[in-house]
């Protein structure tokens, strides 16, 4: 059982560590349970990842022996990890409340609710999106000159892994609220820098996805949006007094850059000023 710790009580760091165990030990044991239930069903779970593979290359193949068990292993345990999100969710929440307040402490549902919507949008989005086009792409690149052979442990492995990006890039918003919440980042700095978060939404969709850039861009046009999204709901979450300080030093910022630039140019103006053409001596 996981003792709740309160928002004044004063304990060591070792009593934040146990807590920190005994949920870790709880939610490994959820996902452990999970874990055999998505390995009973195994079968369920691969008919229902094969559905977007190409008629033409339907037939799977395996080049070990012991590539079909542990193809199995990868994706009952993928599989849990997706079902236990939820309280992996809470969990985290939970552990990070007590340096909340209690109207803070109030959104804990709203966070669990909303962190496992976006996940299971952007698994969602994937699957039945991102998958299919990626896959048309991919497989028809390069037939002309050779031919390919699908593992089931390549095929696998790729759709599990692409699945769970785009689930865990799409809590964007949710990561971008509670920095706000902790004062950590703000909205004003985050309009500040939409054009380099623009370029980060894309570097991590090329880190994320397979090097083509169908797939980069069908995770990197949303992953921006989600950013859009976060800076919006990030609003309502944030200090007014804290976003109005923040927005009266870079309004003062600004001014002074300005200034600076005024009083370099005014300086070069001078010096522009002050050379002469010297007038050349007449030969005696």
């Amino acid at each position: 059982m996981v003792n709740t710790l309160g928002f004044t009580d004063k304990i060591p760091v070792s009593k934040h560590l146990k807590e920190l165990k005994d949920r870790v030990v709880q939610t490994a044991i959820v996902v452990g349970f999970f874990f055999g239930v998505c390995f009973y069903f195994i079968e369920i779970l691969l008919g229902w990842l094969e559905d977007p593979l190409p008629k033409q290359w339907a037939h799977l193949t395996f080049i070990t022996p012991t590539e079909p068990f542990f193809t199995n292993m990868k994706v009952a345990f993928m599989g849990s990890l997706f079902i236990s999100m939820p309280l992996i969710l809470y969990h985290f929440w939970m552990f990070i409340s007590p340096g909340l307040k209690v109207k803070e402490k109030k959104i804990t549902f709203m966070f669990v609710f909303f962190g496992t919507m976006f996940f299971v949008f952007g698994g969602t989005f994937c699957y039945f999106l991102v998958v299919p086009l990626a896959l048309k792409f991919l497989f028809n690149y390069g037939v002309q000159y050779w031919q390919m052979q699908v593992t089931i442990g390549f095929y696998f492995s790729f759709i599990v892994k692409l699945i769970l990006a785009f689930a865990f890039a799409f809590q964007t918003p949710l990561i971008m609220v509670l920095l706000t919440k902790f004062g950590v980042i703000n909205t004003i700095k985050m309009r500040m820098y939409r054009k380099w978060a623009f370029l980060g939404c894309f570097a991590l969709a090329a880190i994320l996805t397979p090097p083509d850039i169908v797939t980069q861009v069908l995770l990197g046009v949303p992953l921006y949006c989600l950013y859009e999204f976060g800076v919006l709901v990030s609003t309502f979450f944030e200090d007014p007094k804290q976003r109005e300080q923040v927005l009266k030093q870079v309004q003062l910022d600004r001014e002074m850059r300005k200034a600076q630039k005024e009083a370099q140019q005014a300086q070069k103006d001078a010096k522009k000023r002050k050379v002469k053409v010297k007038p050349q001596k007449k030969a005696v």
